[in-house]
């Protein structure tokens, strides 16, 4: 979701933004974000705000597939913003593992070199083998 803001306020992305600033800061992580990490978005000229999942595709990786979500919905638009919060979500019994952290660095990648990015790992139990990413982008 893309919001722009104006002298009117903000259209209907501010719901979203609202929302997944809740999930992150409601995340058990190891190092916690708090709102007062995340305030700063409400003064932002323009987010994006967007929950990724990775999709089962036969030999490729779970991250991989996210990664690929990614690029297919933003791309190259992505190296507009200079703020970035990643938060990676993944449940309990299919975690994360640390060979998968090479396309987390594709992911980033993305972003421009002095972007200032803020990320974490959360845990959620819906999502199966699955892993999520909410992301969060600003200039």
């Amino acid at each position: 979701m893309l919001y722009v803001k104006s002298n009117n306020g903000l259209n209907d992305g501010k719901l979203m933004l609202e929302g997944l600033i809740q999930k992150i800061v409601d995340q058990s992580t190891v190092i916690q974000f708090s709102y007062n990490d995340l305030n700063y978005l409400y003064q932002e000229s323009t987010v994006l705000s967007k929950v990724y999942y990775s999709n089962f595709c036969p030999g490729t990786k779970r991250i991989e597939s996210l990664y690929n979500e990614i690029l297919k919905d933003v791309g190259f638009k992505l190296k507009q913003y200079n703020k970035v919060v990643m938060l990676f979500m993944h449940s309990p019994r299919y975690q994360l593992m640390m060979k998968e952290f090479g396309t987390v660095s594709d992911i980033v990648s993305c972003f421009p070199q002095n972007a200032v990015i803020k990320w974490g790992l959360g845990f959620d139990d819906s999502i199966g083998a699955r892993i999520a990413l909410y992301l969060i982008c600003s200039k």
